[in-house]
């Protein structure tokens, strides 16, 4: 896969669906109405009817939370594909009880990765496959669900986690140079060399200078935060004098509707937090069918 593969982590699908049995009990741990008014003998089955035109995302936690209470449920489409308004998604059918439980739970997961799967497929049917990234910007304990429908969408995930790459920033130059008493380039330098040699390592610059000292550095990506595509093109074009093959991310400020001017520029891939955090819900309903 090449560079690719340093910023396409594979989300962790147990935890995705652990937190949403975790969402299921929040919501739906003691249903005072369904509990008097439904008895507990009665089964039913249900469509799940798209509202809206979306790409589809969210069947693995959909299915953790209707097999939790014994909800069969059958889907017509599979993640990634698209989904007309008034076409049915999914049917279901188990004790009415169980069904109205998971009902809003299972719509959320839904139409949240819905939205940004169908953002990403978006912006990657306008810039090409793997062009644009995502960023750690995401709802808390949601990573690993957001992150997938990213990647089905076709776009990059970056960084799960902390763990999951080295990406010295800003705030970790500033350290060094507090603690070293060197200037910036001096600090881009030692920030790289802390690694052992061979490593993965992008550091966040915002001029030549700085990306010069990464390149020299032995840095395999570059950073570009909040400048111009002017800028980011001197930066690039000295960035690769030295290693032709060095990553450039151009991010701060970036979104679906200038992120070509960045690329045509010559950044390797534009990250926004625009694929998770300004995204247009898909809409869904369920639809019982008969009691």
């Amino acid at each position: 896969m090449g560079w690719q593969g340093n910023f396409l982590q594979e989300p962790n699908r147990v935890e995705a669906e652990k937190t949403a049995l975790q969402s299921l009990w929040e919501d739906a741990s003691h249903d005072i109405t369904s509990s008097r008014a439904i008895p507990p003998h009665l089964r039913c089955s249900g469509r799940i009817v798209a509202k809206s035109n979306f790409a589809l995302c969210g069947l693995l936690e959909a299915n953790a939370i209707f097999k939790s209470r014994l909800v069969k449920a059958s889907w017509r489409y599979k993640e990634g594909q698209r989904v007309k308004k008034g076409r049915v998604v999914c049917t279901v059918a188990g004790n009415c009880r169980a069904v109205l439980a998971c009902e809003r739970t299972a719509l959320n997961y839904l139409s949240l990765l819905s939205g940004i799967s169908t953002k990403c497929a978006f912006a990657s049917k306008m810039f090409g496959k793997w062009k644009i990234s995502a960023t750690r910007k995401t709802l808390p304990h949601l990573s690993d669900s957001e992150k997938r429908a990213v990647k089905i969408g076709g776009c990059l995930t970056h960084r799960m986690r902390l763990g999951d790459g080295i990406l010295v920033k800003d705030n970790h130059i500033a350290a060094i140079m507090n603690d070293r008493k060197v200037k910036r380039a001096e600090a881009v330098k030692i920030a790289v060399s802390s690694f052992e040699k061979g490593k993965f390592v992008e550091i966040e610059v915002s001029s030549v200078r700085d990306a010069v000292a990464a390149a020299e550095s032995g840095a395999g990506a570059i950073l570009v935060d909040n400048v111009s595509p002017n800028l980011l093109r001197k930066i690039a074009r000295q960035a690769r004098k030295i290693n032709r093959k060095t990553v450039i991310e151009s991010s701060g400020g970036i979104s679906l509707k200038n992120a070509g001017k960045f690329l045509r520029a010559g950044a390797t891939f534009c990250s926004t937090s625009e694929l998770t955090m300004r995204i247009e819900p898909a809409n869904l309903s369920l639809e019982i069918d008969y009691f």
